[in-house]
Formats: structure tokens, C-alpha cells, sequence
């Protein structure tokens, strides 16, 4: 029984190790039930992060907002001394998101294994979910 126990241990503590790169993989829906009325308002409905791209090369994403507004590039992660920042490089975009193509945009999200935060006032997150998961 505790062979078992530390099998099972041992496989939940590899499951939490995923780095941010292994963890933001994927689309993730708002959900719209939970953080401050400005997650709905402002923030996308879905993200889409990719997983492939060559060897040396940034990954893209997809943010999609109400109406069918959108922006999409490619996105890295900048470790700094106590954290570590998710960048996005918008390349294409909606009308309504026209003016952010060629900048840099430094998120505030936290990446964790089934969900993105985004704090959204003092109490509350703004918070996606995994879809599927």
C-alpha cells in the first residue's frame, strides 16, 4: 500500500511541474461566472495558445472577443528575478484591435495547469479554463 501511495504521490507532484511554456498550451474559455464585470467587458473569450513551431522560433496565439473582434501573433515567456511574464506580439487583428499590431503587450496573467488568471481587482480573478479539462 505505500509503494502505491508513493507512486500516486510521485505522479501528482510530476503533473504539478509542468513549466508555464507546458501549462499555457491550448484554448482556454472565460469563465464568465466568476471575477469582476471587466472580465466580460474587456477581457477575450477565448485563448488559443499553439504548441508547435520550430525549433528557435516564438509560438502563436489567438484571442478572441465578443463579436468576432480578435488579435493574433506570436508569444513568449520573459522569467525576471520573481516572476515570469507571458509577451504578446500582436501580427494581425480585428478593426477593433487594428492599433495593437507591432506592439508589445506584457500580460499579467498567471498560468497554471487547467486555467489563466488575471486579477481583476483586489479580491477577484478574472479566469479562463481549460477547455476540456
Amino acid at each position: 500500500m505505500k509503494r502505491r501511495c508513493l507512486w500516486v504521490l510521485g505522479l501528482v507532484s510530476l503533473v504539478q511541474c509542468k513549466t508555464p511554456e507546458e501549462s499555457v498550451i491550448g484554448t482556454f474559455v472565460l469563465d464568465s461566472e466568476v471575477g469582476c464585470s471587466a472580465c466580460v467587458e474587456a477581457g477575450p473569450e477565448v485563448m488559443s495558445f499553439e504548441e508547435d513551431a520550430p525549433e528557435g522560433m516564438l509560438r502563436g496565439y489567438r484571442f478572441e472577443f465578443d463579436g468576432g473582434a480578435y488579435h493574433a501573433g506570436l508569444y513568449e515567456f520573459v522569467y525576471l528575478e520573481s516572476s515570469v511574464v507571458l509577451v504578446l506580439y500582436p501580427e494581425t487583428a480585428s478593426v477593433e484591435h487594428f492599433g495593437l499590431i507591432g506592439s508589445v503587450l506584457q500580460s499579467n496573467y498567471r498560468v497554471g495547469q487547467r486555467n489563466i488568471r488575471e486579477q481583476c481587482n483586489g479580491l477577484l480573478d478574472c479566469v479562463w479554463r481549460r477547455e476540456g479539462g
